[in-house]
């Protein structure tokens, strides 16, 4: 539902209010310290105010602590928040005549996550999906932050604002130390619908046919590429989006793999171009994208963006013609919005392990939070970010037992070592498999495969 003028007056003189920092633990503290004080009854008069002025604190205090319906939005209506983990922030500035509002946050001594909005100061909709730029959390003013991970959500539905998630690993415990949030500039971006190229994928194959392995580095793929050289393949409105070109057909483990060169990566005014499908001209069928990458290498002056698509050789390649859709990224802000606030951190739980399971998967680390488990260890070397992983669960101290699923991992090796070490980040699950936020102190155990691990204070 829109806000009314009234609403967008009201958040509007709010939003001009000049707050450099906000100290929840302070105000925290002195409005239970508020509510430990005993006032003397004089008449029923003062009775009655005083029980009306209770009832509107306590209708404001509701409205203030609701906590974001951004949950809902980016992690569906099942999500799972307890009332005292989130923190209602609810601050925004206007930076060219739009609202970013930081909404919620949950802070922990071992990371952090935020909830933040994006609105046009009119009410006006959106028009299309808001990019945000750069997101960083520095913590008493230098970044300790170890990795981020985000997500954004927009729907015609609520053309009106653009929420989005964005989850902050730390080195060091954030409670009660001066957290600054910035975020941006913002852009939109523009996309053309899908436009069939016509190009000859078998002739550029059979003159320099490439069969990628899926141990090959990034800079080895991007050489071979360069290689077939497909200077001479003509794209459909190629003059509209400068330095966007074919760069190539080849085959990895049995799936046709088309690739293009575009601009170095700028999200906030740059071009990009992706091959979302193939058009079979034999059926008149478009095959889908079943996975795509983008990825760079040194020293060369563009970015590959390469598409994936099972079940087809190089027999069909000359029924195949290449479906590509161009994105263009329209500045919308043209700087940063920056908060600042304080807050206590909840409780992790982090320890040493010595646990191996038959895979050859050998864990040293984990930390137990609200926001999820982190596993770090080694294991056999496999080339991919999606190797071998333990399976998790949580006993609750309840009794109860929840799911949790990998949500993100990383993995580093030298050249030919057999071993790799690796970090893997779980979250736990709720009903419906929606995600979950959870309490470190409800959690009695961790399952990680078939060994228990219990969580002491």
């Amino acid at each position: 539902m829109s806000p009314t003028p009234d609403e967008l007056r009201i958040r509007k003189a709010l939003e001009e209010i000049e707050t450099p920092m906000y100290d929840i633990a302070g105000a925290v503290g002195e409005q239970r310290a508020r509510r430990t004080r005993r006032m003397p009854w004089r008449s029923p008069q003062r009775l009655l105010s005083a029980v009306l002025a209770a009832i509107l604190l306590t209708a404001t205090a509701a409205a203030v602590m609701q906590l974001s319906g951004g949950w809902q939005t980016i992690f569906g209506q099942y999500v799972v928040v307890p009332d005292d983990l989130a923190i209602p922030l609810q601050t925004g500035q206007t930076i060219n005549g739009c609202t970013l509002t930081l909404e919620d946050a949950i802070i922990t001594q071992s990371g952090a996550a935020v909830i933040y909005s994006f609105r046009r100061e009119d009410g006006r909709p959106i028009g299309g999906s808001i990019r945000c730029g750069e997101v960083e959390l520095l913590t008493d003013g230098s970044d300790e932050s170890g990795g981020a991970c985000g997500q954004s959500v927009y729907s015609d539905e609520s053309a009106n604002v653009q929420y989005y998630y964005q989850e902050f690993d730390l080195t060091n415990d954030p409670g009660d130390r001066a957290l600054t949030l910035s975020v941006g500039p913002a852009s939109r971006s523009e996309s053309t619908g899908p436009l069939t190229a016509e190009i000859d994928l078998a002739a550029f194959y059979r003159s320099h046919p490439l069969t990628f392995s899926s141990d090959e580095v990034d800079e080895a793929r991007a050489a071979a590429y360069a290689e077939q050289d497909c200077a001479s393949a003509a794209l459909p409105q190629a003059d509209e989006f400068p330095g966007v070109g074919f760069a190539g057909v080849g085959f990895l483990d049995g799936e046709l793999c088309l690739a293009l060169t575009t601009p170095p990566d700028d999200p906030y005014q740059g071009v990009s171009a992706d091959i979302v499908s193939v058009y079979d001209t034999r059926t008149g069928q478009n095959i889908l994208n079943s996975s795509g990458s983008s990825y760079g290498a040194s020293g060369l002056p563009y970015s590959l963006h390469e598409g994936r698509f099972p079940g087809l050789s190089e027999d069909d390649l000359p029924y195949l013609r290449p479906v590509i859709t161009y994105t263009r990224s329209i500045p919308v802000t043209d700087r940063l919005w920056t908060f600042t606030f304080r807050a206590e951190s909840a409780k992790s739980y982090t320890r040493a392990l010595d646990l191996s399971s038959a895979d050859g998967v050998r864990i040293n680390t984990i930390t137990v939070s609200p926001l999820g488990v982190q596993l770090g260890g080694t294991r056999p070397a496999s080339g991919s970010m999606d190797g071998a992983l333990p399976e998790i669960a949580l006993v609750l101290r309840g009794g109860d037992t929840i799911g949790a699923r990998v949500s993100g991992s990383t993995a580093f090796s030298e050249a030919g070592a057999p071993e790799e070490d690796f970090s893997a980040s779980y979250e736990y699950l709720g009903v419906q498999h929606s995600r979950r936020f959870l309490d470190t102190e409800e959690v009695a155990a961790v399952r990680i495969n078939n060994t228990t691990i219990s969580i002491r204070e």
